[in-house]
């Protein structure tokens, strides 16, 4: 789906991402690579193929879009170095041409060397990227003030919307959710939770369901 802010038109994924056009330019929130191995190892048990299913889906998406710039929203990484980060760093090499740029999040914490790739950066929050506002953690309103006409892009909620259907049908979904200045987006992980979220009814959400983004109207 696509939806217009700050005058640009941004492309809603239902893989749980947004392409900016104009800018040749991806994001993706709270991927956490690597908390497949981290469970496996601690006896959990967690199907193997996971462990490459997030590689491959970065690949599909960077394949289909052809963006020159993927933006990380924070918590690339869930834990502490494991096979999946080489991975990762393998994947990032196979991609000389393309910008890869991590807002570093609270999951964040490997090694500084681990991040020395070539065409690979790390930034702090906030990230100013011309009308929007790059960060992990949603800014809240007075750090807001100080980027007046920005929006500001952020993860680390996994929102979620619950929907109530007829009798006792109920279904939660992973979801965009949009206010004022402010545009969350869901984890693109598949191996992470959801937090329902309260939307005000000036917000817009935009939920995934199967293939699909639709627009929820409160």
């Amino acid at each position: 789906m696509q939806i217009t802010i700050q005058n640009e038109k941004l492309l809603l994924s239902s893989e749980k991402i947004i392409f900016w056009e104009s800018k040749s330019a991806l994001f993706l929130a709270d991927a956490h690579l690597g908390k497949s191995t981290h469970f496996r190892k601690a006896g959990i048990a967690v199907p193997s193929r996971l462990v490459f299913s997030e590689i491959d889906r970065l690949k599909a998406l960077i394949d289909e879009f052809r963006p020159q710039h993927i933006y990380f929203l924070g918590d690339l990484f869930h834990s502490h170095l494991n096979v999946e980060w080489q991975l990762f760093v393998n994947f990032v090499k196979s991609y000389p041409s393309h910008n890869f740029i991590l807002i570093k999040g609270n999951h964040d914490i490997l090694p500084e060397s681990s991040y020395q790739i070539q065409n690979f950066t790390c930034e702090k929050e906030p990230y100013l990227l011309e009308k929007f506002l790059l960060s992990h953690h949603p800014l809240i309103p007075d750090e807001l003030k100080k980027y007046p006409d920005t929006t500001n892009l952020a993860g680390h909620l996994h929102p979620g919307i619950h929907i109530s259907g007829k009798g006792r049908n109920n279904l939660s979904l992973p979801c965009f959710a949009v206010s004022a200045n402010q545009l969350i987006l869901p984890a693109f992980g598949r191996f992470t939770g959801l937090a329902k979220i309260r939307p005000k009814k000036s917000d817009a959400i935009y939920a995934i369901a199967n293939d699909k983004v639709i627009e929820i109207k409160q």
